[in-house]
C-alpha cells in the first residue's frame, strides 16, 4: 500500500501521512462495482433509457475517483480513462434527458440506443477484461458475459 502526505508541522517538524490503496485495490474495487451494474449486462433496458444514462454517469463518477488511486502512466490508469471516456460518449450520444435514445424511428435499420449500448458494453468489457487479467481478479458471470473471452481463455499479459 502506498502512503500520501496529508499534512505537516512547522517548527516541531512533523509530517502526517495516510495509507492510500494501490493499483490492485483500485482494480478490485472497479471490478466489484462493475459487477453490480445491470446496464452492462441486463436484458431489460428498453424504455429505461434515462435510467441507463444515469447508471453510466454513476460508473463515470466512480471510475474517476479510482483514477486518482492508480499509479500514473500504468495500464490500470489507461483502462480507467477509457471506461470513463466510454461513459461520457454514451451519455453524450443520449442527449438531454436521453431524448436521442427515446425517439425511435421504426422502419429504419438503426436504433441509436442499442448501437450506443453495444459499443459501450464492448469498450467497458474489453477494459474490465484487461484489468481482471492483469490483477488476476475473479469476475462474476454477469459481468463476464460482456468480456471478450470465454471462461477458459485469457488475454496475454
Amino acid at each position: 500500500m502506498r502512503y500520501r502526505v496529508n499534512g505537516f508541522g512547522a517548527f516541531g517538524i512533523g509530517l502526517n501521512w495516510e495509507k492510500v490503496p494501490g493499483d490492485e485495490e483500485a482494480a478490485r474495487a472497479v471490478i466489484s462495482f462493475l459487477e453490480d451494474r445491470r446496464l452492462l449486462f441486463g436484458d431489460r433496458h428498453m424504455e429505461d433509457e434515462l435510467h441507463c444514462v444515469q447508471s453510466a454517469n454513476e460508473i463515470r463518477h466512480f471510475v474517476t475517483s479510482r483514477i486518482t488511486e492508480a499509479k500514473p502512466g500504468r495500464s490500470l490508469e489507461a483502462s480507467l480513462r477509457e471506461i470513463r471516456r466510454a461513459c461520457r460518449q454514451f451519455v453524450e450520444r443520449a442527449g438531454p434527458n436521453a431524448c436521442n435514445f427515446r425517439d425511435r424511428h421504426f422502419g429504419h435499420w438503426t436504433d441509436a440506443f442499442s448501437l450506443a449500448l453495444g459499443e459501450f458494453r464492448a469498450t467497458v468489457g474489453l477494459h474490465a477484461a484487461l484489468i481482471a487479467s492483469q490483477y488476476d481478479l475473479p469476475v462474476e458471470p454477469e459481468l463476464a458475459s460482456i468480456l471478450p473471452w470465454e471462461e477458459d481463455d485469457s488475454l496475454e499479459r
